[in-house]
């Protein structure tokens, strides 16, 4: 896995983590744990009533027993998305055992 993540530095990433949140920004580093750096970093609050929230981070750190799942990003098919008319649930936590 951090031979792919290694592919990603300085693109832009969405991580899901365990509790079912939701980050985009531009991969910055990573540690052998998967501990990453992401700048420009937003959470994305999903919501039935109000769309999709970007909540701006900044330069944000996420731990790696955190993360359930990294992707790269293609930026030209992001931008064009309309989030205000994504309406969903949040994503729940993951129950691990």
């Amino acid at each position: 896995m951090t031979s792919y993540i290694e592919g990603l530095i300085d693109q832009v990433i969405l991580v899901i983590t365990n509790e079912g949140r939701v980050f985009t920004g531009v991969l910055k580093s990573f540690d052998q744990s998967i501990n990453m750096v992401i700048s420009e970093c937003y959470e994305k609050v999903y919501s039935i009533e109000e769309g999709v929230n970007f909540i701006k981070m900044g330069v944000y750190m996420i731990r790696g027993d955190n993360v359930t799942m990294v992707s790269e990003v293609d930026e030209l098919l992001e931008k064009q998305i309309d989030y205000s008319q994504i309406k969903a649930e949040q994503l729940k936590e993951m129950k691990l055992h």
